[in-house]
């Protein structure tokens, strides 16, 4: 990146934030300190009144305005490129609030590009995942405004672990989407720890007056990761043949994959921490004697179980007949 479009890049980075560590800035642009502090001399000599230091950060002063920012047809494609995503990923909210955005970004395009956008849009799709139901309104943006304020929220929400709504107390930590759906990870004030609300299951929210503080309670991303692969899960060894690794795909990651070699007889021995042994034996029996378990023991005790509950089941009706 030459000094000018960088010059214009740290101006439109400081307008996005109320203030900017100087630690971001240079991995941002890749640059060391000394640069950073020309181009922001450079930017003050220009006009632009910049507050701050290297100690708290850069801020532009409140009441400075760019000029309407101008898209390149690079930048619009990508924002085509999630406008698409959240298409398939959003409440219906949400994507009547993004669809309003993406006419204020075309507006500011110019013509060519505009044709450059119509001619993409109708050829980029997202297919979506097979669902019986459309996604429902799952208060994305409620949730996003108690977690960017810290407010307390009231929500009414089902289980359908256990068939019950319940309305509940909880400070909003974080969303996390994952498994197709959004997720608010929130300390629950009425089970008294930290919880996972899938979105779509939220009926009602409220926010509360009252404020929280996130710092007070784990970090929302360690909490998922310890729910979702488990504090004490066990590495798993297999040995598959070559004919089914391009059969696992991406759904070996969902499992716990960690590592994978090729022996010298052609086979690939794969190690994963499974969350849950009982799930990953399932999966695995999938590949049936194309699949080895090497270790631990319980999961070869396990897996020989299910096998053994799978003959007996589908053996008594052909022996009956027989």
């Amino acid at each position: 990146m030459n000094r000018i479009d960088r010059l214009n890049a740290l101006l439109i980075h400081l307008q996005g934030k109320p203030r900017v560590p100087i630690k971001e800035l240079e991995d941002r642009f890749e640059v060391g300190r000394r640069t950073i502090f020309r181009d922001i001399r450079s930017l003050i000599d220009s006009g632009v009144p910049i507050g701050g230091d290297a100690g708290e950060g850069y801020f532009i002063v409140e009441g400075y305005h760019l000029p309407p920012v101008v898209f390149s047809k690079e930048e619009a494609s990508a924002i085509l490129l999630g406008a698409k995503f959240i298409e398939q990923s959003a409440d219906p909210h949400t994507i009547h609030t993004f669809e309003k955005a993406m006419y204020k970004i075309k507006a500011v395009l110019k013509y060519s590009d505009k044709e450059f956008l119509d001619n993409l849009e109708d050829r980029i799709a997202i297919r979506p995942s097979p669902s019986p139901n459309p996604t429902p309104d799952s208060h994305i943006a409620e949730i996003q405004l108690a977690i960017a304020t810290n407010r307390l929220i009231d929500i009414t929400y089902y289980s359908q672990y256990n068939d019950s709504t319940t309305r509940r107390d909880v400070e909003p930590l974080g969303m996390v989407f994952y498994s197709g759906r959004w997720h608010l990870i929130a300390y629950c004030r009425l089970r008294e720890d930290l919880r996972d609300f899938r979105a779509d299951r939220i009926q009602k929210v409220k926010l509360l007056p009252q404020t929280i503080d996130p710092s007070l309670h784990p970090n929302y991303m360690d909490f998922l990761n310890e729910a979702l692969i488990g504090t004490d899960a066990k590495e798993a060894t297999i040995i598959c043949s070559s004919s089914i690794i391009r059969f696992m795909g991406e759904q070996k990651y969902f499992q716990g994959f960690v590592d994978e070699k090729k022996l010298e007889d052609g086979r690939y021995e794969m190690k994963f921490v499974p969350p849950y042994y009982d799930y990953f034996a399932r999966w695995l029996l999938m590949y049936g004697k194309e699949v080895e378990i090497i270790s631990p023991s319980e999961l070869q005790g396990h897996t020989a179980t299910l096998s053994k509950e799978l003959l007996d089941h589908h053996s008594t009706p052909f022996l009956a007949k027989s």
